[in-house]
C-alpha cells in the first residue's frame, strides 16, 4: 500500500499512498542466514534500561521510525513492511528477538540492514537506547481499543466488529448488502448479519483460489466480485498484474475467470513496488478501472540488486488503465504504443492511486500518493488520454532529480526528509540518466485545496506555511498523509451541508509519521471535500474539512446508504468502524409520507 499514495496509498497511498514509505529488518531468513551482531557489541548496556520516561520516549521514536514496517505493537505487520518482494519485519514478540541482549539490538539500530536504515546516521545515541528499551517492553504492552471521535455533534462514531488481520478493502455486494472485505495476503472474507449486534465473518476466498498472492484491489459489479493485484515469480524476482472475475453459481459453487494477466516485469527489493490496486466500476457498468502503481519511489533506477539494469517505471506501472467488463483471458504486454492502441491505458502518470471513486455526476477521482519528498498528496480529476505529471511532478512540485546539475543534500535542500526512507538509501542522487519529459505533453493539474484543513505545506523558502494564513492552494493534502478510502455522497441523500459531497481517510498520523510530523501531528482521519468545478482553470477546487479523527490505520471504506463502514489495516487484529452520517430531512419527511 506506499499504501503513500494504496492505494497509496491506495496509495494511498499508497499512499497510495495509499497507497508506503518506510523501512524494516527480517524475520525470514533461514537459521544460519540471521542477523548476528559482533561478539563484542553483546557485551554494551542500556543505560536506560528499567527507566519508564526513557521508555515513553523510545515509544515515540517508535512510532515514529518503526511503525509503519513493524506495526503498532511489534508485531512485524506494518504495512510498510509488507511492500516489494524484499525480506519481511522482524516480529519483536519473538523469543529469538528478545533472547538478544540489548547491545545486539542496539547494534542492528546503528548498522541497519536491506530495507532497514541505519539510525545511527538519523537519531542520537541516547535516542536509540531509549528505542532499544522501548522495543525490550513490547511483549508486556496491552492496547486498549480506542473509538474514534466525531468532530460535529451529528456524526455517530460505533464499532462493527474485529476482523483478521492486514484488511485493504471493504465493499458491498449490492445485491445481497453483505459486507466484505479482503486482506493483503489473499484472503475475502464475508460479513454475517452486519446489522445485528453480533456480526460475524467467514472467509470465502483465499491465495490458493485466486492466485493472487497479493491482493490489492475489490469490487462489487453486481454480485460479480473483481479481484486484482500482484502475483510473484523467480524468487520474488519478478511480478505480474492479475485480475479474476468471480461469479455466483448453484450450490454455493463459483464460477471464476481470468480477466487479464500481465508479462513478467521486474520487482525489486525497495518499500516503493506498489502494483496493481484500485479499482471501480463505470456508472454505466461497462467498464472497469484499475490502478497500477510506481515500482519508484520518485522515477530512479530500481534495478533489484543489479538484475534489472536501469530499470524505472514502465508500460505496466504508474497508470490508470480501462477494460470493458466481460474482458477474458487478456494478456498485456509492457508495449505502451499497443496498450494506448488498445485503449487499454485510460490516463497516466499517476504515482500511485491507491482508491478510485465516481461522483453523482460521472466524473472520476483519484488520490494518489506522493514521493518521500515534501510533496503534497494530490487529488486528481481523471480524464481520459491525460497525463498528471509523474515523474516529473507530484504534488504541483517538480521532481529536482530530472535536473542533471541537482545535487541533493539534506542540510540545503529542506524539501529532504533527513529520515525518509530514500534519503536513507540514497536513492535520492545526481541522476544524469533521467527520462526526458514526453514531448508536447501538457500535464494536467491537481485538485486545489483551499482548506481550511488538509492543507499545510513546505514553502519555498523552506518553512512549512498554512494554507489558510497564506491564502494559497495546494495539490491537494498535506505531505505524507496517504489519502485512501474515497467515496461520494452519490444518493444525495445527506444532509444538505454534506449532501453530493466527496469523503476519503487519510491514513497518517503526525504523531507516529517522521515525515508528516513537521507539517502536522493530525491526521488518520476523515475528511469532508466539498469540489467545485472551475470553467476558468478547467479544473476542481476543493475546501476541506475534519469530521471524524483518531482512527489507526484505516486503509479503506465504503458507504452503504447513510453509513460509511471504515475498515482499519489492524497488524495482528483489525476493526471496522461504522460513521453514521445525518440524513437530508426534507427527503426523510417526504418518503415518510409517500409510505
Amino acid at each position: 500500500m506506499e499504501i503513500k499514495k494504496l492505494f497509496t496509498i491506495f496509495i494511498i497511498s499508497s499512499f497510495v499512498f495509499l497507497l508506503s514509505k518506510f523501512s524494516g529488518c527480517s524475520s525470514s531468513q533461514k537459521p544460519d542466514e540471521r542477523w548476528k551482531a559482533p561478539f563484542e557489541a553483546n557485551n554494551l548496556r542500556n543505560p536506560y534500561s528499567g527507566d519508564t520516561a526513557s521508555e515513553e520516549k523510545g515509544h515515540r521514536l517508535f512510532n515514529l521510525y518503526c511503525r509503519s514496517c513493524h506495526g503498532e505493537t511489534g508485531h512485524g505487520d506494518g504495512p510498510a513492511g509488507h511492500q516489494g518482494a524484499g525480506p519481511k519485519p522482524a516480529d519483536f514478540h519473538d523469543d529469538r528477538i528478545q533472547d538478544q541482549t540489548d547491545g545486539a539490538l542496539f547494534w542492528k539500530l546503528n548498522t541497519g540492514r536491506g530495507n532497514m536504515p541505519a539510525f545511527k546516521e538519523s537519531l542520537s545515541t541516547e535516542q536509540r537506547w531509549q528505542l532499544t528499551a522501548y522495543i525490550r517492553q513490547l511483549p508486556f504492552l496491552t492496547t486498549a481499543l480506542k473509538p474514534p471521535t466525531a468532530l460535529r455533534p451529528d456524526i455517530k462514531v460505533e464499532h462493527l466488529m474485529f476482523i483478521a488481520p492486514l484488511a485493504v478493502r471493504i465493499l458491498e455486494n449490492p445485491v445481497t448488502h453483505d459486507l466484505w472485505y479482503t486482506t493483503f495476503d489473499g484472503d475475502v472474507f464475508q460479513i454475517m448479519a452486519p446489522n445485528t449486534n453480533q456480526p460475524t465473518s467467514k472467509k470465502i476466498f483465499s491465495v490458493a483460489d485466486h492466485g493472487i498472492q497479493v491482493l490489492q484491489g475489490a469490487v462489487f459489479l453486481k454480485d460479480t466480485l473483481f479481484l486484482c493485484g500482484n502475483v510473484y515469480s523467480k524468487d520474488k524476482r519478478s511480478t505480474s498484474g492479475k485480475m479474476v472475475r468471480i461469479e455466483p453459481g448453484d450450490s454455493g459453487k463459483h464460477k471464476m475467470d481470468l480477466v487479464f494477466s500481465t508479462v513478467e516485469y521486474g520487482a525489486n527489493k525497495t518499500i516503493y513496488d506498489h502494483g496493481w490496486n484500485a479499482m471501480v466500476i463505470s456508472p454505466d457498468s461497462k467498464y472497469i478501472y484499475v490502478n497500477s502503481g510506481a515500482r519508484t519511489d520518485h522515477g530512479e533506477v530500481q534495478d533489484n540488486g543489479g538484475i534489472y539494469p536501469n530499470a524505472r517505471d514502465n508500460a505496466l506501472t504508474s497508470k490508470i488503465f480501462r477494460f470493458p467488463v466481460g474482458t477474458k483471458d487478456l494478456l498485456l504486454t509492457d508495449d505502451e504504443k499497443k496498450l494506448k492502441f488498445e485503449g487499454y491505458i485510460y490516463a497516466e502518470g499517476i504515482r500511485n492511486a491507491y482508491d478510485l471513486a465516481f461522483d453523482s455526476d460521472g466524473n472520476l477521482f483519484a488520490v494518489s500518493n506522493s514521493a518521500d519528498y515534501d510533496y503534497a498528496e494530490d487529488m486528481f480529476w481523471i480524464r481520459p488520454q491525460h497525463h498528471y505529471g509523474f515523474p516529473w511532478i507530484m504534488g504541483g512540485l517538480e521532481n529536482p532529480q530530472q535536473y542533471k546539475d541537482w545535487q541533493p543534500d539534506a542540510k540545503k535542500d529542506s524539501f529532504i526528509n533527513k529520515a525518509s526512507h530514500s534519503w536513507q538509501k540514497k536513492y535520492y542522487y545526481n541522476d544524469t540518466g533521467f527520462l526526458q519529459r514526453p514531448a508536447g505533453v501538457r500535464f494536467s493539474a491537481g485538485v486545489q485545496n483551499l482548506g481550511p484543513d488538509a492543507n499545510e505545506y513546505r514553502g519555498h523558502s523552506g518553512k512549512i506555511q498554512d494554507g489558510d494564513q497564506t491564502g494559497v492552494t495546494i495539490s491537494t493534502f498535506t505531505a505524507h498523509c496517504s489519502p485512501l478510502g474515497l467515496f461520494f455522497d452519490t444518493r444525495r441523500i445527506f444532509a444538505k451541508d454534506l449532501k453530493d459531497d466527496g469523503f476519503v481517510i487519510r491514513y497518517t498520523l503526525g504523531t507516529s509519521s517522521v515525515l508528516m510530523k513537521p507539517f502536522t501531528d493530525q491526521g488518520s482521519d476523515l475528511l469532508h471535500l466539498q469540489l467545485t468545478y472551475d470553467s476558468v482553470y478547467n479544473n476542481f477546487f476543493v475546501r476541506t474539512t475534519r469530521i471524524v479523527e483518531g482512527f489507526d490505520q484505516p486503509v479503506d471504506a465504503v458507504l452503504v446508504d447513510n453509513v460509511a463502514y471504515v475498515i482499519e489495516y489492524g497488524g495482528k487484529r483489525g476493526n471496522i468502524w461504522k460513521i453514521i452520517f445525518p440524513k437530508d430531512a426534507e427527503k426523510a419527511a417526504g418518503k415518510r409520507s409517500r409510505e
